[in-house]
């Protein structure tokens, strides 16, 4: 155990000693919230008072405030979610290219240790900073008066960081896996980290996609948890909004911003998002431990085939 957290330590501090792998990781949620204040947020708001207007409700500016901001804040924390984790997940590609995966390979360490401690400190960083930025998302919204939450809000959503990362984690750690040079990783870092914000409903919602991609992104781990947190973020607002409008009014903010992801014509409930969610970051562990079977195994195979050609 001692040997485990050491490498786990070891990896976490490569990872925040770089200040400029931090930026990239947090690039997408900047992005985000730079969309949101320069004119997402403004036309967000304008086009719900301009509903509000038609059905004669007026006064609402606080509670459309505070639903926008929630938006954004669901959309920054879920994509941070992701390209933290995958961002960690460079130390390994790192550790591959300088040798040091194939010093721990032939070292008497168990084979386990080392894709544990890989997987531990991808979490650990992944919780460190997301906990940073759902700090600042909670600031925010005190400071601004978009504050809806209730202490149970609060508990959830950070539950559903911690899902959401641990699931993030497995899976990145299990596709980086298979990556061994850095200019792939990169490569794979500046894809995923352009798209995800897309994918997930982070930029724009998702009811504003063709169907065909809204069916295509309800197939992603990452859709179900920016589902989770829009919830979270966004009921009070919506509860409020409701009242002061009409409950069918409410239901139709909540499919036009994704509370309820479509599958295939199918609404997802919050306990379905928060199932698929599980089940990903439990179906990407086992495959990672299944692969790191199958490696070692076939190592054995190639050392005793060595073996006998040298007998």
């Amino acid at each position: 155990m001692y040997m485990l957290l050491s490498m786990a330590s070891r990896n976490l501090k490569i990872f925040l000693k770089d200040k400029a792998n931090i930026f990239f990781a947090l690039l997408c949620p900047l992005i985000v919230l730079a969309l949101y204040i320069l004119f997402l947020g403004k036309l967000q708001a304008d086009g719900l008072l301009e509903a509000l207007a038609a059905q004669d409700v007026f006064g609402a500016d606080d509670a459309v405030q505070a639903f926008c901001d929630s938006w954004m804040l669901a959309g920054a924390l879920s994509s941070a979610c992701i390209t933290v984790p995958l961002c960690a997940c460079g130390v390994m590609v790192q550790d591959r290219r300088r040798g040091i995966a194939d010093d721990l390979k032939a070292s008497p360490a168990p084979a386990w240790l080392a894709p544990a401690s890989y997987f531990l400190s991808v979490a650990a960083a992944g919780l460190v900073l997301c906990t940073a930025v759902f700090a600042l998302s909670l600031i925010w919204l005190a400071l601004s008066g978009s504050w809806c939450l209730t202490v149970a809000d609060v508990f959830s959503l950070f539950g559903v960081m911690l899902l959401s990362v641990i699931a993030s984690d497995a899976l990145l750690v299990f596709v980086v896996g298979f990556i061994r040079s850095e200019g792939a990783f990169t490569g794979l870092n500046v894809i995923l980290g352009t798209v995800v914000g897309f994918l997930i409903g982070a930029y724009m919602p998702l009811s504003v996609f063709p169907v065909g991609v809204q069916y295509f992104t309800a197939l992603i781990p990452g859709s179900h948890s920016a589902g989770l947190f829009r919830n979270f973020f966004m009921n009070g607002a919506l509860e409020e909004l409701a009242s002061l409008s009409s409950p069918q009014f409410a239901e139709a903010l909540a499919k036009e911003f994704s509370l309820r992801l479509n599958f295939f014509g199918t609404a997802v409930p919050p306990a379905a998002m928060a199932a698929v969610v599980a089940g990903s970051a439990l179906l990407f562990a086992g495959l990672a431990v299944l692969a790191r079977v199958l490696s070692f195994r076939r190592r054995q195979n190639t050392t005793k085939n060595k073996e006998g050609d040298r007998a």
